[in-house]
């Protein structure tokens, strides 16, 4: 008999890499929040200076150079959002790579939804390829995330990291394609965050437009 694949539905792959993503998040931000306090321990001395320049300045009526209080914040910020990428992009590999080339063939997130990932014949996929998967999904989110959305519309349910690492994602159990009703709820919320979003830039641009033939 031959091999058979059952792609898994967009939306599965949504909801679990959503949830790895907040997976993540949490790590990324208990080392991000660490480097940040220990940055401004180390810069404490020139932070402090900057506050009493500052509250000197208002005691005499002066207005604070913009320019200069950028300046001296961006040393303290800029290096912990450096940090913060590389953390993300690095622990993001690392993880990625190794469950999607483990036993299980999956996230956290991949298990809870019931889909792993394969090579383009069915089998476990290796280190290397999930590693090239992993880098491979850069070109999706270059694409402005239309290499994800084409997960949604082919025919294997492939995205573009998918047709340039070789690999499918699939349903662990074929008889079993349906999502849980607790991923459509996480669909649903985000669709309400996307729509009040939407309705809140428009009303903004509108009452933005209002005070300008107001003037």
């Amino acid at each position: 008999m031959g091999y058979t694949p059952s792609p898994a539905g967009f939306w599965k792959r949504y909801v679990a890499y959503f949830i790895d993503i907040v997976l993540l998040y949490i790590v990324v931000e208990l080392l991000s929040t660490l480097f940040f306090s220990f940055r401004a321990y180390s810069q404490s001395d020139e932070l402090m200076n900057l506050l009493h320049s500052l509250r000197a300045g208002s005691e005499r009526g002066e207005t604070p150079d913009p320019y200069a209080l950028m300046q001296t914040l961006e040393t303290l910020i800029l290096p912990s959002l450096i940090f913060s990428s590389c953390a993300y992009f690095i622990l993001a590999g690392i993880y990625f790579s190794w469950m999607e080339s483990s036993p299980q063939q999956a996230t956290l997130g991949k298990r809870m939804l019931g889909i792993k990932v394969t090579n383009s014949d069915g089998e476990p996929i290796k280190l290397p390829q999930a590693i090239g998967r992993y880098l491979a999904a850069t070109l999706s989110w270059v694409t402005l995330n239309l290499g994800h959305a084409l997960a949604a519309w082919t025919p294997q349910r492939r995205a573009l990291h998918d047709y340039v690492a070789g690999t499918r994602v699939e349903n662990v159990d074929p008889k079993n394609i349906h999502m849980p009703a607790w991923a459509w709820v996480v669909v649903g919320l985000h669709a309400l965050v996307f729509a009040g979003t939407c309705l809140l830039m428009f009303f903004a641009m509108w009452f933005y437009m209002q005070a300008l033939t107001a003037i």
